[in-house]
């Protein structure tokens, strides 16, 4: 069992700087307008298309977009 984690260990050692985590970022300002608008479904089907390669280059863009749903959703009282 203990040699389990020495191997663990190695590898970690070895590729330390290589194992890390992604931070999240936000989307730049321009990207955030894009999504306020997509969330009232105001942009063409052009723009709709690179958002969507935009989100899916991005998937953590895709909780700002939720927000800006919900956040609609909140200031004209729909639930569905």
């Amino acid at each position: 069992m203990s040699n389990s984690f020495e191997l663990l260990v190695e590898f970690l050692r070895r590729f330390d700087d290589e194992v890390e985590g992604r931070a999240l970022t936000e989307p730049p300002e321009p990207v955030q307008r894009q999504l306020q608008a997509l969330a009232r479904g105001e942009v063409s089907e052009a723009d709709r298309r690179e958002l969507m390669r935009q989100l899916s280059a991005n998937p953590d863009w895709v909780a700002r977009l939720a927000a800006e749903v919900q956040a609609l959703r909140a200031r004209t009282g729909t639930k569905d």
